[in-house]
């Protein structure tokens, strides 16, 4: 693993580490499409403002949603992955990372706009700090508003406290304006050393979705490289835009991932623990729904199903029975 003799600290900016290849990008823009053109779009368009001063290309998988014409016809510079089959979140964007020529790789969300400068500030921070193989913008809601985009690992143990307080508020390690280590940021916005990424064999592509910028960092970290918070640069995160058409399937498919990576990393009595957990505390705030103000009974069956989901996680179909239903189609 790379490091930068004498840097104890992570500092906001510095000389270029390593130095640039010629004729190669600084960094690979990894985009997988949910079918959203406009959203698309958008993203698209707020890149150029947001790296300046970098080299960039920017290559976007066409998840068998039927992008691929639109995206050349307004923005003939960008690469257009595309492909009959419609693979997960992990599966796609290690498509583009074994055509990536970047030696940084910047995964994002296509429902998110660029702050100008954040890919260029995002680049010389990990530049200056050899020891990081992933950091993370400052996220926002379209309002303004800040949206949580570092955390604590989700341990039996910080699950168990959640469940004891009905309060998550203890997760969050993003906010102020603090550069810091942390465990694991969002995978909307992550900027990860394309030779760290293949050191850890990719994504997982066991997750098909949600969970598996969690089960990444956490590699990383075992691997004893950092992943950092850097709120210097920062994007609107349009979050859950790609699947809000499918909210039940999300339930689920977030639940099993929960499933997954709770196994794999605590074993299948942590696995069993966690979902309990989680269990018992979507059924107290279900019950708590039905009193406090501001909830009702949409948000105690909300609850309910969240509760349902981690007790049975395959009991009613999630978003990759949709893509496997795609799937046969294409290959029948």
């Amino acid at each position: 693993m790379g490091t930068v003799p004498g840097n104890r600290g992570l500092t906001p900016f510095g000389t270029a580490y390593p130095l640039r290849v010629p004729d190669a990008p600084d960094v690979t823009v990894s985009i997988v499409s949910s079918g959203d053109v406009g959203l698309l779009r958008a993203s698209l368009d707020s890149i150029p403002a947001a790296a300046e001063e970098s080299a960039v290309e920017t290559i976007v998988v066409d998840n068998a949603v039927g992008i691929a014409a639109a995206v050349a016809g307004s923005h003939p510079d960008v690469t257009v992955i595309a492909g009959g089959l419609r693979r997960g979140f992990g599966a796609n964007h290690n498509l583009v990372a074994r055509e990536a020529r970047g030696r940084l790789i910047f995964i994002l969300n296509d429902d998110t706009v660029l702050d100008p400068g954040c890919i260029d500030r995002l680049r010389s921070f990990m530049d200056r700090n050899g020891t990081v193989a992933a950091a993370g913008p400052r996220l926002r809601h379209a309002d303004g508003r800040p949206q949580p985009s570092a955390f604590h690992f989700p341990t039996p143990g910080r699950v168990a406290l959640t469940t004891l307080t009905l309060q998550r508020a203890g997760w969050i390690m993003s906010g102020g304006e603090r550069i810091r280590r942390v465990d694991w940021i969002h995978g909307a916005a992550m900027m990860v050393r394309r030779d760290a990424l293949e050191g850890v064999g990719g994504l997982d592509e066991g997750f098909y979705m949600y969970l598996e910028d969690v089960d990444l960092c956490r590699r990383l970290r075992d691997r004893g490289w950092e992943i950092a918070f850097f709120p210097r640069a920062g994007l609107v995160h349009l979050e859950n835009s790609s699947t809000a058409a499918v909210p039940m399937r999300r339930v689920y498919q977030h639940a099993r991932s929960r499933g997954i990576y709770a196994r794999k990393h605590h074993g299948p009595g942590g696995e069993k623990a966690v979902q309990r957990l989680t269990a018992a505390t979507f059924l107290a705030r279900a019950t708590l729904a039905r009193v406090l103000p501001g909830y009702g009974a949409d948000a105690a069956a909300r609850f309910r199903a969240h509760a349902q989901a981690a007790l049975d996680p395959y009991a009613e179909p999630a978003i990759e029975e949709a893509a496997e239903e795609h799937n046969r189609g294409v290959t029948a």
